[in-house]
């Protein structure tokens, strides 16, 4: 089966696509099944470092995609693959050609105005168009939770059969990267007191402000208590950003909230193995690669209770109701409180329940949709609702 994976971006690709694309790529090629990988990115794409998994890796020129991504179109046909395989639910027009996309951002299809300035809504609303035109066209389509499932047939009206759930995975305990602290904390490790951690981009939809109301909830309770946020600025969000410093500086959290900004995955690793607890305060997700690493690293993890956080989580962690600042204060004060055989066995639990997702799977059943769709000679005709 001749495979072209099709990276339909600006150039640009958030760290948790890169890492997909480095741990699912090589695994596809290496599969008997296919005989040949080719993959297409933009010229301006940063090197994704894949141990040369494609046949060959072809680029198109910057701007392509403000004329349809006509050059990306034009080499494309010119390959002819049993399958194209667009792991960014954007679309362009295969000619035909058999057509897996894959959903793996749900904020703009579920609440694309929230909290954010017109822009990014303004954005998140064609980013919703894009995905849905991707998903109206192609042959089948990859969604890597339940959650995102449910959604596509349910609010859009895609027969189930055209969708295969296939969740994205970790790397085994052995492989993870070797813990270091993060610079940003100082060297004083062991000195410093215990500390809350929050990952991943930073924007309005992460729910940021439970954390730091949650704190503010403990400042007596628990005096020497931090909360680290791990993170880049994603988007024209600053103004958000600013008001989110402001509402520390307004329950007099300086110094006792860390703006970590991003992190190595050593780093991660650290802080990960070394919170008092892990909070996952998103108000949606798609596939929370960020509560995969935390359950494989044995952290203690508080969620809200927004989908499709329990899908992974299940019995692995304690949950709040996302805005409900007293009621996380409470569950952290219940994690840091548990003896230490129940926080061991909670930390155990976690590490078990992220077994259960790995790249291997991840890449054997992307396989099995690519093939299914390679072997499609029917065109869809799905029916847009909503």
């Amino acid at each position: 089966m001749h495979v072209a994976v099709v990276n339909l971006t600006n150039g640009g690709m958030s760290g948790g696509y890169r890492k997909y694309l480095r741990e699912v790529l090589p695994r596809l090629a290496a599969s008997t099944a296919v005989t040949r990988l080719d993959m297409l990115s933009p010229a301006n794409t940063v090197p994704l470092d894949l141990s040369r998994p494609a046949t060959t890796h072809t680029e198109w020129a910057r701007g392509d995609r403000w004329q349809g991504f006509r050059e990306a179109r034009r080499v494309l046909l010119a390959l002819r693959p049993d399958v194209v395989f667009i792991p960014t639910a954007r679309w362009v027009s295969t000619d035909g050609l058999p057509t897996v996309v894959m959903v793996q951002n749900m904020e703009p299809l579920i609440n694309p105005g929230y909290a954010n300035p017109w822009f990014e809504r303004a954005v998140n609303v064609a980013r919703r168009k894009a995905t849905k035109r991707a998903c109206m066209n192609a042959t089948r389509i990859i969604a890597i939770s339940g959650f995102v499932q449910d959604f596509l047939t349910e609010s859009w009206g895609i027969p189930p059969a055209s969708v295969g759930t296939v969740y994205h995975g970790v790397v085994s305990a052995g492989a993870r990267a070797v813990p270091v602290r993060p610079r940003v904390l100082g060297a004083e490790e062991g000195n410093d007191g215990p500390f809350l951690f929050i990952a991943g981009s930073v924007r309005p939809v992460r729910g940021l402000e439970d954390g730091v109301l949650a704190l503010a909830r403990l400042k007596s309770s628990l005096p020497g208590l931090r909360l680290v946020v791990a993170g880049a600025l994603e988007g024209r969000v600053g103004r958000w950003a600013a008001g989110l410093r402001s509402l520390v500086s307004e329950h007099g959290l300086d110094g006792r909230v860390v703006w970590a900004g991003k992190l190595s995955e050593g780093e991660m690793t650290w802080c990960y193995e070394n919170c008092a607890a892990f909070l996952m305060t998103s108000r949606v997700e798609a596939c929370p690669n960020i509560a995969l690493e935390a359950m494989n690293s044995g952290s203690l993890t508080i969620s809200t209770r927004n989908p499709p956080m329990p899908e992974f989580f299940v019995d692995s962690a304690l949950y709040y109701d996302a805005g409900n600042a007293n009621g996380l204060a409470a569950q952290i004060e219940k994690v840091i409180g548990m003896p230490a055989r129940a926080r061991s066995a909670l930390g155990e639990a976690g590490r078990e329940r992220a077994r259960r997702f790995s790249w291997e799977e991840c890449a054997r059943r992307t396989l099995e949709e690519l093939a299914s769709a390679a072997g499609s000679a029917v065109r869809p005709t799905h029916a847009a609702r909503g």
